[in-house]
């Protein structure tokens, strides 16, 4: 049976070092002294030989049967001329577990799987041409996604010199393809009013006319989307409690998975009730609420300058670590990078309990806010 985290860490070291299986060759070497290898035997020159991949917890079991199976593809690969894929899986091999941690191993392994292989990962590598490279690069700057652009063209750069100091390759057309992409421009921070003046903006939002609107930027504060996977969001997305944004719409593509807290329901209902389709946020002729219409709203509430619809993303951010919950499960709600873990990459609502219960307590807090007394004035 393959194995799973809950039977790795129950195991003990023994007298004698023992392995556990996971299938498909690979397994879990466990010293005397505790010391938990992933390991693969395999044969070359007529000889069985132990191919190590990492050590265990710092190299978790999704990581390891990754990086299993991708070694499997660089052992089947014509000798001749091998993949990118496969000379791709050999330097990662070599490269990947000299990382720090886990997130560092991850990142490196999510952006060749997200942004090279469905491109390049099966072209002879000798034959790749620089004109495919730049354009590998340049679509992900076409994204707007500038600095995963220049870190691409530096992993791409450095498979190929891997290639080339292992006699693969003789030269290669990828030189410095960091370049390739074009600056980032500077980084714009969303203004975000200060927490003591949520509640004033709360209830300023209560007065506003235009229902839809309303709803929209209170489901805006009760779940800091980004505007654009706000705006498009359609009833038959929602299943139960959970919000399931397709990749098309996020800013990674994959899709994303947002816990709904009861009052969410309810506002998302109410504003369903104004539409005539599927949108849930319907604006002038069946199409989606615009941004600017958002935007304006706040303008109007007194808000030019102070505030944007992003910054309910930075207002959530910073009460919830304030708060005290995790890290790691604010980012992921937050739909950042998701380079915690390779697991990230299979299993699209990971920390969900725990999500579920901070947006809870999120939509409670913007009720709290809402129905606080207004400030009386004591100055003469």
């Amino acid at each position: 049976m393959p194995l799973t985290a809950k039977a790795i860490d129950a195991s003990k070291p023994r007298d004698k070092p023992f392995k556990l299986s996971d299938g498909a060759g690979l397994y879990l070497y466990i010293a005397p002294t505790g010391l938990r290898s992933w390991r693969a035997n395999y044969r070359a020159d007529g000889k069985q030989k132990t191919r190590t991949y990492g050590t265990y917890p710092g190299l978790s079991l999704a990581e390891a049967r990754r990086a299993h199976a991708n070694a499997q593809v660089a052992v089947d690969a014509p000798k001749s001329t091998p993949t990118f894929r496969a000379v791709a899986t050999d330097w990662m091999m070599h490269y990947v577990p000299t990382l720090k941690n886990a997130k560092q191993r991850a990142r490196v392994l999510v952006l060749f799987d997200d942004y090279v292989f469905p491109t390049i990962g099966d072209r002879p590598i000798d034959e790749l041409k620089r004109a495919e490279l730049v354009s590998v690069v340049k679509a992900i700057a076409a994204r707007g996604i500038i600095e995963t652009a220049t870190r691409v063209g530096g992993r791409i750069t450095a498979v190929l010199d891997y290639a080339q100091d292992q006699g693969i390759i003789e030269t290669h057309p990828g030189n410095n393809l960091s370049r390739v992409a074009p600056p980032a421009p500077p980084v714009k921070h969303m203004p975000c009013i200060a927490v003591s003046e949520a509640p004033a903006l709360l209830r300023a939002i209560d007065t506003y006319g235009d229902p839809v609107t309303r709803l929209a930027l209170l489901t805006a504060a009760c779940t800091f989307v980004r505007v654009q996977e706000l705006l498009g969001m359609r009833q038959s997305e929602v299943h139960g409690d959970l919000w399931v944004i397709p990749e098309k719409r996020m800013k990674r593509p994959r899709p994303h998975v947002v816990p709904l807290a009861s009052q969410v329901l309810t506002t998302i209902k109410a504003a369903a009730a104004h539409s005539t389709g599927d949108l849930v946020f319907e604006g002038a002729r069946g199409r989606p609420l615009s941004e600017n219409t958002l935007l304006f709203a706040l303008y109007r509430l007194g808000y030019r300058g102070r505030m944007t619809v992003h910054g309910f993303r930075s207002l959530a951010s910073t009460v919830l670590n304030e708060h005290g919950f995790p890290p790691d499960v604010i980012e992921r709600q937050l739909a950042h990078r998701e380079s915690d873990a390779v697991r990230a990459a299979y299993n699209r609502a990971d920390y969900l309990p725990q999500r579920r219960e901070m947006m809870q307590w999120w939509a409670q807090k913007i009720d709290q806010w809402r129905a606080s007394p207004v400030a009386v004035s004591t100055s003469a």
